[in-house]
């Protein structure tokens, strides 16, 4: 009896561990108050750049107090972005974002 519990323990703590272990293609943390504009959009996939742009409408939207999304502002606020971007490329991404979604 007390091996089968010594195996379960063993097995529990193993489990665990494989639990907590980050994924290893996990992206590191993004500090968008340091991250050019040109580095947001010149150097993140398309695949990242769409979770980080909600990210950012989300962070505004909080601070304005809205819980609403509308599809049709968020596609017209990042077009914004990407055009402030194109032609302010060393901006930071968080002071250019706040730009197109503060408002």
């Amino acid at each position: 009896m007390k091996s089968v519990v010594a195996l379960y323990l063993v097995i529990m703590a193993g489990s665990f561990g494989a639990a907590t272990a980050a994924p290893q293609n996990a992206l590191p943390p993004v500090d968008f108050s340091a991250m050019t504009c040109d580095q947001f959009w010149q150097k993140t996939t398309a695949a990242d750049r769409g979770p980080f742009l909600f990210w950012l409408s989300g962070y505004f939207g909080h601070k304005k107090n809205s819980p609403v999304l509308d599809p049709v502002e968020f596609t017209e606020k990042t077009k914004a972005l990407s055009q402030y971007c194109s032609t302010q490329p060393d901006d930071k991404i968080l002071s250019a974002a706040e730009k197109a979604f503060g408002n």
